[in-house]
């Protein structure tokens, strides 16, 4: 009988195993260890190609670990993925202080980041990111609104979504959005980014999307704001604020993961073969 594991506990068993791994099972474990979100991608012959194992040794590794073979391992591996760390684990956020050095707020600067990841991948919406990305994959094109930094935000996932074959546009200011507006319809997809969900341009402009029956996403970090509300998939990062404010860069960093979570499921859905960054 397998094991009720997280990808965590899955993780665990596997350093706590090593000691009897052979030879070739340690190239598997070893693989894992350093690379735990590639798993979603591999069949057993890609995993036993990447640890140059053979596809025997991937079905005993996951024996060993109690898994009628590598189909359940898998399963189990990618739900604990899925499932967001307790809060106790979270990185602790240090304020910087006037004193600290480069490597301090180096340190703190990156803490922060993950603290951002963690708790953005906690709060949002599976489902809603699911069905946000196969919006897209189905849409003709896909225009991206934004005003300030968000602006700088869409118009770099235009850069992404159009290097991975997908049409799409970036509008920074209520009457391009407006203008745009005019040659789209419901087989279209807005994308509006506002880190507090409150920029009445951009709630406009989503409202008029909606009107004329255009699917909308929103990424903000407000479930309760006006733009949230306002949108049929509202995707929601986790930010907590710091003294730093946005310009920290957190707003920055939970928005593009958002968006390269979206570009890459995108396509992946499309069949296409090659993502670049």
């Amino acid at each position: 009988m397998a094991m009720e594991n997280g990808a965590g506990n899955v993780l665990a068993t596997i350093k706590d195993r090593m000691e009897d791994m052979s030879k070739s099972e340690l190239a598997v474990a070893r693989y894992l260890l350093e690379n735990p979100y590639s798993i979603s991608l591999l069949s057993i012959s890609d995993l036993a190609n990447s640890a140059k194992v053979s596809e025997t040794t991937v079905v005993r590794f996951a024996k060993k670990l109690q898994f009628m073979g590598f189909s359940e391992f898998k399963r189990a591996f990618l739900k604990g993925l899925m499932t967001p760390p307790p809060e106790e684990q979270l990185p602790v956020y240090e304020e910087i202080s006037l004193s600290d050095q480069p490597v301090a707020v180096m340190n703190k600067m990156f803490a922060l980041h993950r603290c951002t990841l963690d708790s953005t991948l906690a709060s949002l919406d599976r489902e809603l990111v699911k069905k946000a990305a196969e919006a897209i994959s189905k849409a003709r094109s896909v225009e991206f609104y934004g005003h300030g930094g968000s602006g700088y935000i869409a118009q770099t996932a235009t850069f992404h979504f159009l290097r991975s074959g997908i049409r799409c546009s970036a509008w920074v200011d209520e009457t391009t959005q407006q203008s745009s507006m005019r040659l789209i319809d419901d087989e279209d997809v807005v994308v509006a980014i506002s880190h507090s969900g409150l920029t009445e341009t951009i709630i406009r402009s989503v409202q008029g999307a909606r009107a004329r029956g255009i699917t909308t996403i929103a990424i903000t970090n407000s479930p309760d704001s006006p733009l949230a509300r306002e949108s049929d998939l509202p995707l929601i990062t986790g930010i907590t604020e710091t003294p730093l404010g946005a310009e920290a860069g957190s707003s920055r960093v939970a928005q593009l993961a958002v968006l390269d979570t979206l570009v890459v499921s995108v396509t992946l859905l499309r069949k296409q073969s090659t993502v670049i960054f």
